[in-house]
């Protein structure tokens, strides 16, 4: 599925960026990758923030995705679509210097700072 976007990546990265793009894909359903818009991409981080309900195996599945798991998805998903930027010459659908996770996060009243802070 990712021949070409998934080289040089660690054999985990690929599972993580394929369940991802497999989720969006659920979540979305099949269309062009160049129609998606930046209000699509925002809805979905959105939606795995506020509504998603996780299927882990270890159960906890009512516990919310965390602010950096949906981050994580986000970076899946502008990898995926640079890729096809470069390969394909598909407009991106968010600009480069434009973060759509971070007026989802404001959006989904998630606040800066909370969580894990880096000791130094």
């Amino acid at each position: 599925m990712l021949t070409g976007f998934g080289e040089r990546l660690s054999f985990r990265t690929i599972e993580s960026y394929e369940r991802d793009l497999r989720l969006w894909i659920e979540y979305q359903g099949v269309m062009a990758a160049g129609k998606v818009t930046a209000q699509e991409l925002r809805a979905y981080l959105s939606y795995l923030l506020t509504e998603y309900i996780p299927r882990r195996l270890t159960g906890g599945n009512d516990i919310k995705l965390s602010q950096k798991t949906v981050r994580n998805v986000w970076i899946t998903l502008s990898a995926f679509f640079h890729w096809m930027s470069d390969e394909f010459q598909l407009r991106l659908p968010v600009p480069p210097d434009r973060d759509p996770f971070r007026q989802v996060r404001s959006v989904a009243g998630a606040r800066p700072g909370r969580g894990r802070t880096r000791q130094k």
